[in-house]
């Protein structure tokens, strides 16, 4: 697997920008670089690791920070605004093959239970 690569300025202002979110004002300790905390958020996801497994790196930003920013990201929308925004620019440019994608269902909650001796199939 290849090395992971930061943000660079580019891709980075196109975050920023597809976030359509300013952050709130800062009080008390100074709020740790929000670059870094895509960069631990987008190392998490392109590699399937743990947030445990995220190097202890000056390029990214602390686990836990990094987590709790992307908790409040999901709950805001700003996640989903983001990735949206991506995928329609990478889409546009051609740069995915809609011929390879694949759906994985493992992982999506189930709300019903299946009771023993009630199997549906």
């Amino acid at each position: 697997m290849a090395q992971f690569q930061e943000l660079n300025e580019e891709q980075w202002t196109l975050i920023q920008e597809l976030m359509g979110w300013s952050p709130p004002k800062e009080r008390g300790k100074p709020r740790t670089n929000l670059k870094r905390v895509w960069n631990a958020i987008l190392y998490i996801l392109t590699r399937g690791c743990r947030w445990e497994d995220l190097p202890k790196d000056p390029r990214y930003a602390h686990r836990a920070t990094a987590h709790r920013w992307l908790m409040f990201w999901q709950k805001a929308g700003v996640f989903d605004r983001v990735l949206t925004g991506l995928l329609k620019r990478a889409a546009a440019e051609g740069k995915i093959d809609w011929n390879r994608l694949i759906g994985d269902g493992s992982f999506s909650p189930c709300t019903r239970r299946r009771k023993s001796g009630n199997s549906r199939i």
